[in-house]
């Protein structure tokens, strides 16, 4: 991503890109902000992190690293940017009713914040100090395995640099009126595995043995996470029915809440309750955007994968332009 002075990137925290449709007017509010938190895939977003601690880390720990992390996402989110801000086609028959068209008023700007630290360390998608869900399918922010008190003081103020930064992001859009996306990416099958200890790696591995991992559940294709533990809705209803729709013509299935829902745990549940009925969160499939699939190795991203899901994600936001409140 190339930086911005708007939007500063953060050595080693986070990223930022501006997309800008010809003419659109510079330093007005994006109209979209899409933030990948956990947007360290690349094995060097994992170096520069471990050159820098001391704890005894397991071994072949950047094996869990690939796991996972969420690849794919920092490429589809510069994707969705580029063709929400530049458009192609025109609305279709069926359609959500009521939605502004997207394709009129003036060129549209968006926002692309990468978190780089990675989740191996320190989850930046969730708040710090609260405590795991493992029936919910989270895990605390900072795992067992780091415990020196040098890597806590460091990993907590690269957490606190990255919070700063997606904070203002969204007071600057959301704040003014736009709209955000929270993309992350899945793995295909739901590996039942909660305890993120040194032991991490081993049991990963024979989870994905082959013989065993047909046997976990797989995940849909694309999965729209709107709704609290208590079944509040805080997205916009209008882009959840435009993402379902749009993808349902691409022929990718859409779930709501089926493998997650938006935990109190979560700074994506803190910045949707914040700017209610302007956030959605999805997960995509890990293997519709990788070229191949390779679980415990960086994966190469296929351009043709990344547009697939792109195309449909950017009609939706457009297609839902003007949040509203939820019901």
């Amino acid at each position: 991503m190339s930086p911005t002075a708007e939007f500063p990137a953060v050595a080693g925290v986070c990223e930022t890109e501006i997309v800008s449709a010809p003419g659109a007017p510079p330093g007005t509010p994006p109209e979209l902000l899409v933030e990948v938190p956990h947007g360290a895939t690349r094995r060097s977003d994992f170096e520069a992190v471990r050159r820098r601690l001391r704890s005894a880390l397991p071994d072949r720990l950047e094996q869990f690293f690939f796991v996972n992390t969420d690849a794919g996402a920092p490429e589809c989110a510069s994707a969705v940017a580029r063709l929400y801000v530049a458009p192609e086609g025109e609305p279709q028959s069926g359609d959500v009713v009521g939605a502004a068209p997207p394709w009129s008023g003036r060129p549209r700007r968006a926002l692309v914040l990468r978190g780089l630290v990675p989740r191996t360390f320190i989850d930046c998608n969730r708040i710090l100090g609260a405590p795991g869900a493992p029936a919910s399918g989270l895990t605390p922010a900072i795992p067992e395995y780091v415990r020196d008190p040098h890597d806590l003081r460091l990993l907590e103020r690269l957490y606190r640099q990255y919070q700063e930064a997606a904070s203002r992001a969204y007071e600057r859009v959301c704040g003014e009126g736009g709209a955000a996306l929270i993309l992350h990416t899945y793995a295909p099958r739901s590996v039942g595995i909660e305890q993120i200890d040194e032991t991490i790696v081993d049991r990963l591995r024979e989870a994905y043995r082959p013989e065993n991992y047909a046997r976990w559940p797989q995940r849909p294709e694309v999965e729209v996470i709107s709704e609290d533990p208590d079944g509040r809705l805080l997205a916009p209803p209008r882009v959840v029915e435009a993402i379902r729709q749009r993808f349902a013509r691409a022929g990718v299935t859409v779930a709501a809440n089926a493998t997650y829902r938006l935990q109190p745990e979560t700074t994506g549940h803190a910045h949707s309750v914040r700017y209610p009925g302007r956030i959605v969160c999805l997960e995509l499939r890990r293997d519709l955007l990788a070229d191949p699939f390779t679980p415990f190795a960086e994966m190469r991203i296929g351009a043709a994968k990344v547009r697939r899901m792109a195309a449909p994600l950017a009609a939706a936001l457009l297609l839902g332009a003007g949040a509203e409140p939820p019901v």
